[in-house]
């Protein structure tokens, strides 16, 4: 077999790359390649098929500056309901619901494509905590504002207790990655407390708020009935009905809690008389 010069594949970009994926097969180390040999062969691929393989795994990091990290729960808290086995879709659907509140109106908390990368991790670190385990979470998109725009991050804490994930937040959409791009300062995440309420306000159909940053979402597969908002009141005898227009935004929130209502229905997670008395009470909203 005829020898290879070394020093001429080094030379061109595809010897460079025939020689960090032999490093690879071999079982080398290529320190000084390290970073550009994640980019090549897909870092957050890897790093998924590791966490399959390590029972003892901690740390999910799916891509830059979105990672999920067990940690220990917060001090004087009481002990989690963990290790909870969730299942994906359900996780998936309840998290699909939730929305953050801000200035501009209400908007889903995550973008569909975020939430793809997040629930199989999600459900590998809730599966593997400990009663004396937290769970955090980073996760940065665009969610749909623009290539123009840079990501914001999401932060948030997660455990079991009551039959229902509760989540906190801190930060819904946390401005950092331009500053970080620009000074290359590491930035600063803080993430949702038991004690301490952080800068999110959430809302969700499938879930109740302990706080404007905290939800208890349930996760029960038997019937986990949505929380809807009260039916408005009757007006009282002999007073004139009170009208309110309904807004776009009104209006398109009512056509998806009447969805997510029949979803429910259809997986056989209500029963027909539950879905009959929450359309209805959906309905007097209009």
């Amino acid at each position: 077999m005829n020898s290879i010069d070394v020093r001429n594949l080094k030379r061109t970009p595809v010897g460079l790359k025939l020689l960090l994926c032999c490093g690879v097969l071999l079982g080398g180390t290529l320190p000084a390649h390290a970073g550009w040999v994640d980019s090549l062969l897909g870092k957050g691929r890897l790093q998924a098929d590791a966490s399959k393989a390590s029972s003892a795994q901690r740390v999910w990091r799916i891509k830059e500056f979105t990672t999920i990290e067990m940690v220990p729960r917060e001090a004087g808290a009481v002990e989690n309901q963990q290790p909870a086995q969730l299942q994906s879709d359900v996780l998936r659907e309840q998290l699909a619901l939730v929305q953050s509140v801000g200035r501009s109106g209400r908007q889903p908390l995550f973008a569909a494509d975020e939430l793809a990368e997040l629930i199989e991790p999600l459900v590998q670190a809730l599966g593997r905590a400990g009663p004396g385990d937290d769970v955090l979470l980073l996760s940065t998109s665009r969610r749909d504002t623009g290539v123009l725009v840079g990501p914001t991050a999401i932060t948030a804490r997660l455990f079991v207790q009551g039959d229902n994930l509760q989540f906190i937040v801190h930060d819904a959409r946390f401005d950092f990655y331009d500053r970080y791009r620009g000074t290359s300062a590491a930035p600063r995440f803080r993430f949702g407390s038991r004690t301490s309420a952080g800068e999110a306000t959430l809302q969700s159909v499938g879930a109740s708020n302990r706080r404007a940053d905290w939800l208890s979402i349930p996760l029960r597969t038997a019937a986990p009935v949505a929380t809807l908002p009260t039916a408005i009141p009757a007006a009282s005898a002999g007073a004139p009905p009170v009208g309110k227009a309904l807004d776009a935004a009104g209006a398109d929130d009512i056509e998806r809690r009447l969805e997510t209502l029949k979803r429910l229905r259809e997986k056989g997670l209500i029963s027909e008389d539950e879905y009959q008395h929450k359309r209805k009470e959906i309905l007097q909203l209009l």
